[in-house]
């Protein structure tokens, strides 16, 4: 069985990876903070395109089965309050 190739976006641009890492209260204690990060390249669904964006007051993940139709499958959001830091990896030349 072949992988299809997923193609990682910020802001519409392609990249080599994202990586958000944010801070979230964790939902048995809200007074503990723990870290979390979402790197695309290593995310194990199943997706054509994954698109970053900055948008207002959130980080917004979309995650499209088929772009060019904007066959969306899900979106997260992360709020930007939350954010420690935003890696960019640009492709290769």
């Amino acid at each position: 069985m072949t992988e299809t190739k997923k193609t990682i976006k910020f802001h519409g641009l392609e990249v080599d990876n994202v990586i958000v890492r944010y801070s979230q209260k964790e939902m048995n204690n809200p007074d503990k903070i723990k870290i979390e990060a979402f790197d695309a390249r290593k995310d194990p669904q199943s997706f054509e395109t994954v698109n970053i964006q900055v948008v207002s007051d959130f980080v917004t993940v979309t995650f499209y089965k088929k772009e060019s139709d904007n066959i969306v499958l899900r979106r997260e959001l992360i709020p930007t309050s939350s954010v420690e830091h935003i890696w960019v990896s640009d492709l290769q030349q």
